[in-house]
């Protein structure tokens, strides 16, 4: 593995920092340099978490900012600190690393020859899991590391993916790529989008971004930023520089989220998660015109599903118009061996779907009500038993 620095800014979240800083020790690399900028923190436990951290790891050290200058400012001074030449992996500190990530997306970039690499995670965008696109948390019980085995198993042969920006929360860039390209431009003030700006000169000089599909790394996300108008505000004008400097961004991702390459690997997480720990073999795929918070149509098509679930997991899949959205589908209701997804423009959609579910056999429900017979015939051309009701 090539030398690695790992750069952390810091400011305030005690909590997460903690469980951060619990997982780096754990999980990073031996002869990795781990550089901590506390970004002039106002939480008083934050500082002894930080000292306690340094005096038992060797190879890490510790910056303060005398005032808060926010992400970018704390990313670049940190960086400074930096084992010359070596690969730099620019972390979140409300993230927890799982065993063998770091490894993971360093192998990724090596194989493949790209600039800079990020992981799967539980609050991730275009990289979230299981939900897509959206903020995941664990199931009750489970550590990351259970969700890091099912991510990695889910991945099956994959193990690299284009992508088309970064995701800053962690971020493994080729020393090339970041002397090329970098530092990120102060221009953004305190943070947001940055990383989007650093990924779009990266791939303007030909450079790519990838995903490590087997890599997993939890995230809480805006632990550090929090919420409130200004910082949709800073949101806002972030955006509006980033689309000036790179009109394309925006078409390019959205193009990339409603494709979604990685449905397979989300469709083998779900029907892994849906019955874990035990595994099924079966999984049902029923269509269904709509979907409804109560009514009849929904208490019958949940009973069915209910029945059947200790042999078999059930997918209940309901069309939903595109309004625009950045996703190929949604994710509604979980319950055990039970999942609600609504597919954006199912016509068109609805092989690509197919293709990627795990899927043994197909229900369509109410066909007295809609007519699927362009899926039926779908079903019909991959061979899978067919049920209509």
């Amino acid at each position: 593995m090539r030398p690695l620095t790992v750069v952390v800014p810091v400011f305030n979240g005690r909590d997460h920092l903690s469980r951060c800083l619990e997982a780096l020790a754990r999980c990073a690399p031996a002869g990795a340099r781990i550089v901590l900028n506390d970004d002039a923190s106002t939480d008083a436990g934050v500082a002894p978490l930080l000292a306690t951290f340094i005096a038992s790891m060797p190879a890490a050290r510790l910056l303060r900012a005398d005032r808060n200058g926010g992400f970018i400012a704390a990313c670049n001074a940190a960086v400074a600190q930096a084992t010359p030449g070596s690969d730099l992996l620019f972390l979140n500190a409300d993230t927890e690393l799982t065993q063998g990530s770091i490894e993971e997306m360093a192998a990724v970039l090596e194989q493949v020859q790209a600039a800079v690499c990020c992981p799967m995670s539980s609050n991730a965008t275009i990289l979230s899991v299981p939900r897509y696109q959206q903020s995941n948390d664990l199931p009750p019980g489970w550590s990351a590391e259970d969700m890091a085995r099912h991510v990695r198993s889910a991945a099956g042969a994959g193990r690299a993916a284009r992508i088309p920006t970064p995701i800053g929360f962690c971020m493994l860039v080729r020393r090339e790529a970041w002397d090329a390209h970098g530092p990120f431009d102060p221009a953004f003030g305190m943070g947001y989008g940055e990383e989007d700006d650093f990924g779009q000169r990266v791939q303007a000089a030909g450079g790519s971004i990838v995903a490590a599909l087997k890599a997993y790394v939890w995230h809480k996300g805006a632990a550090s930023f929090g919420a409130g108008e200004p910082i949709n505000a800073q949101r806002a004008a972030n955006g509006r520089l980033l689309l000036s400097r790179w009109p394309a961004y925006a078409d390019n991702v959205r193009a990339f989220a409603q494709a979604n390459p990685l449905r397979p690997m989300h469709e083998r997480l779900w029907h892994q998660l849906l019955s874990a720990p035990e595994e099924r073999s079966r999984h049902v795929l029923h269509l269904v015109p709509r979907w409804e918070l109560q009514g009849p149509f929904r208490d019958h098509v949940l009973s069915v599903a209910r029945e059947g679930r200790d042999v078999a997991n059930h997918t209940i899949l309901v069309p939903m118009p595109d309004r625009g959205a950045w996703l190929d589908a949604i994710d509604f209701e979980v319950e055990r061996g039970i999942r609600v997804v609504g597919l954006i423009e199912l016509p068109g959609n609805f092989d690509r779907f197919l293709a990627a579910s795990p899927a043994t056999q197909v229900r369509v429900h109410d066909k007295g009500r809609w007519d699927p017979a362009p899926w039926v015939d779908s079903v019909a051309r991959r061979g899978l038993p067919l049920q209509v009701a």
